[in-house]
């Protein structure tokens, strides 16, 4: 049996926790498989965080408010590969039959959804993360034809991430111009995630202490450049997820 006073001490705690302000910035993108009822059903056990075999989950900080210890994706930091493996073939496998949080967890919030790239590219909007969008003002492809690292590293790429918009004449265009299905799109973030268009590498022109790998080296100055016609408060990198409205 609890103490009477340990319980009157839990509740203040909870109380406490729901009046504290949501500090998180940017959506929150909850794992694949959470559904309108996530939050109700979440018991914010981190099975799902541990059952990740990338480390994509994690689980918001105080600040989050209410939210706290809740399981969300920061793209930025690390996308959701969608349980899946790439080969020496240049082609990515399934490592599990199921997506591993939704396996994992043990009251639903999280739905399973079988791994496998079909399924993935139809599963229904609930239970998707987000959805990504384009600006092709500063897009490299659009703008340098140059790029298209979004295309290639797209998980359901000629299904979520196509390399060129259908039913559209574009003169003059010779290489790769990114284009999302919004229905096939699962939000996973993995086109935000390698998108070059971000501050850093523009101030990495001027300010040599930033140091760059080779592929975010070579497309700096360009990305200096688009940054700076796009003018301030522009949306980086070029392509994001957001919340499904």
């Amino acid at each position: 049996m609890i103490a009477r006073r340990e319980f009157l001490k839990g509740i203040v705690y909870v109380g406490a926790i729901g009046l504290l302000p949501l500090n998180f910035h940017g959506p929150v993108l909850r794992p694949p498989g959470s559904g309108r009822d996530f939050l109700a059903r979440c018991i914010r056990c981190g099975q799902c965080i541990e059952a990740c075999p990338y480390d994509s989950i994690r689980a918001l900080d105080i600040t989050a408010g209410a939210f706290i210890h809740t399981p969300y994706i920061d793209p930025l930091r690390t996308p959701c590969y969608l349980c899946q493996q790439r080969g020496p073939d240049g082609k990515d496998r399934p490592i599990s039959r199921y997506l591993r949080c939704g396996e994992a967890c043990p009251t639903g919030a999280i739905k399973r959804i079988r791994n496998t790239k079909d399924v993935l590219a139809e599963v229904p909007e609930e239970l998707k993360i987000g959805v990504s969008v384009l600006n092709r003002k500063i897009c490299l492809a659009w703008q340098y034809d140059s790029c298209g690292e979004c295309y290639y590293n797209c998980p359901l790429r000629d299904k979520a991430l196509r390399d060129f918009p259908p039913n559209e004449v574009i003169v003059g265009a010779t290489g790769i111009r990114p284009w999302v299905d919004p229905e096939h799109c699962i939000g996973c973030g993995m086109c935000n995630y390698v998108c070059p268009v971000k501050e850093y590498i523009a101030r990495s022109v001027m300010d040599r202490s930033i140091k760059l790998t080779f592929f975010e080296e070579r497309y700096a100055a360009m990305v200096r450049n688009l940054i700076g016609s796009a003018g301030p408060g522009v949306r980086l990198p070029a392509i994001r997820v957001v919340l499904r409205p």
